[in-house]
């Protein structure tokens, strides 16, 4: 069975079903045959006894009831009928004569002489049946006879102060050739009807089902470079038609999955292919001679120092990315102060605003306590100082400042920088995006020389909604940018342990530009 394809096995069951109820049709249809018609031969033994027994009770006024029952009987004239009385009290079946030892009396034959003239039956039994019958109430019973089975009755007349019974035969061949006519006819009719309906249910199996062959021929074609195929759909309306739509959504899915792995791929190809070639060329610049000086030799080892750290910034990040997608859980809550990280951070990034001759400041207090994971907290808040510090000019201003509303904490990070350009100021989001390449003037080409891999606001932005919060650019002109960072104050990063994993592992994707794994 379970070798048989999906059509063979709904016609199997069609099959089964139909001719389990074709059989209980049949045995239903054939003892409501075989009732009814017994029950008009029945119907006309009563009807011909009753009208003898209605004639002698007539007949009977002042004469003896033997005499005239015997007469009756032999007037009368039935089709397929044969008719006797019997008489009790004289124990004998009118016209037969009574024996001699009425203790040890048997009827058991039809006197010759009440025969009608349409056929003559030998019934032995019929005598002992009449005489047997009890008083007020017909009796019926099957006979054997020479011809075969028949039906007879025995029907109690009252004839004066006398009773009789008035007895009726009938041949049951009509009966019985027509319930064997109905058994040939079920036997074979019902065989034929189940063929066939096997046959149509397979036929309509196959019908309904092509649909899924077409699909299931579709799907066998679609690989990897071919995800932009869909199923067919036949009707929209449908269970199989709606189950091609939705295979065709997740299809779609699965091809903007790709679509962002392989641009993923390239993106991170590009970034790390960039370190690596100044690694590799500063090593074979400083091997290239024998003669370097020791000046020349560390500024070589210098120049490698620096790529490797942010190439193992560029590794860190991705490693970070992938841990995320692979669902794993990142964010480990606990009690801690925003207002002392947001400080703590200032703190730490002040040396690198020195380098640049920037002012950078913290504003706010030491408290606004939360729960949060603060080391990607911290992350969070370094990216985004990184990030202002980058795209500075020298000389600018850098400001944090903390403050509580409602039911949320909010961390704003100010520059004076050169702004973002409105076309691409959601696409600062997006993995390995730097707003160099898309600056219109001078000033914002410089920072194509900023170093960094383009992850920094996006894995900011992550770690943000991990947290229940948001990361926005608020405000960005000539005069400068603000990111704004809003968490809540009382669930920041308390996640329950079966909490929503696919949410902390999906990346931000403020866009349809993203070039990310999804």
């Amino acid at each position: 069975m379970l070798g048989l394809s999906i059509r063979a096995r709904l016609a199997l069951w069609y099959a089964a079903v139909f001719a389990i109820s074709l059989s209980a049709v049949a045995v239903l249809l054939y003892g409501v045959v075989a009732r009814r018609s017994l029950a008009n031969v029945d119907a006309s033994l009563h009807e011909a006894a009753s009208a003898v027994g209605t004639a002698i009770e007539i007949e009977a006024e002042g004469r003896p009831a033997r005499d005239v029952a015997g007469s009756v009987v032999r007037e009368f004239r039935f089709r397929d009928l044969q008719v006797a009385v019997y008489d009790p009290a004289t124990l004998s079946v009118i016209p037969g004569e009574a024996p001699e030892d009425s203790e040890d009396v048997e009827v058991d034959t039809i006197a010759r002489g009440i025969a009608t003239q349409t056929f003559r039956m030998e019934v032995p039994g019929f005598g002992a049946f009449l005489a047997a019958a009890p008083n007020g109430q017909a009796t019926y019973e099957n006979l054997a006879s020479a011809d075969g089975d028949v039906r007879a009755i025995a029907l109690p007349q009252r004839i004066g102060r006398r009773f009789v019974v008035v007895g009726a035969v009938h041949r049951l061949h009509a009966h019985r050739r027509l319930l064997s006519e109905l058994q040939i006819a079920l036997g074979l009719g019902i065989p034929l009807l189940l063929v066939l309906a096997t046959l149509g249910g397979y036929v309509l199996a196959r019908q309904s089902l092509t649909p899924v062959a077409a699909m299931t021929e579709r799907a066998a074609q679609i690989s990897a470079t071919t995800l932009n195929a869909r199923l067919p759909v036949a009707n929209p309306g449908d269970e199989l038609g709606r189950l091609a739509s939705v295979f065709n959504e997740l299809l779609a899915r699965v091809e903007r999955a790709f679509e962002q792995q392989r641009q993923f791929m390239a993106d991170a190809s590009h970034e790390l292919r960039t370190p690596v070639a100044i690694v590799s060329g500063e090593a074979e610049l400083a091997l290239s001679r024998d003669d370097r000086s020791a000046e020349e030799l560390r500024a070589a080892l210098l120049a490698i120092r620096e790529e490797t750290q942010g190439l193992q910034r560029t590794v860190e990040d991705l490693f970070l990315l992938a841990r995320a997608h692979a669902g794993e859980r990142l964010v480990e809550p606990s009690e801690m102060y925003l207002g002392e990280l947001c400080a703590e951070c200032v703190r730490s990034m002040r040396s690198l605003a020195v380098r640049k001759d920037m002012t950078l400041r913290y504003e706010g207090g030491n408290d606004l306590p939360m729960s949060g994971d603060e080391a990607l907290l911290r992350r969070l808040l370094l990216n985004l100082l990184d990030n202002a510090i980058k795209y500075t000019p020298t000389g600018g201003r850098i400001t944090v400042t903390t403050r509580a509303e409602g039911d949320s904490y909010v961390v704003d990070v100010e520059d004076t920088g050169t702004g973002v350009p409105s076309t691409v100021r959601e696409r600062v989001f997006d993995r390995f995006y730097r707003g160099g390449r898309d600056a219109a003037d001078a000033g914002q080409r410089a920072a194509q020389l900023v170093s960094g891999a383009g992850l920094g606001l996006a894995i900011a932005r992550w770690i943000a909604e991990a947290h229940r919060g948001t990361l926005t650019l608020a405000r960005s002109d000539a005069s400068g940018s603000d990111f704004r960072l809003t968490l809540p104050a009382s669930a920041a990063g308390r996640h329950e342990q079966n909490g929503d994993q696919s949410r902390l592992a999906t990346l931000p994707s403020s866009s349809s530009a993203i070039h990310a794994a999804s």
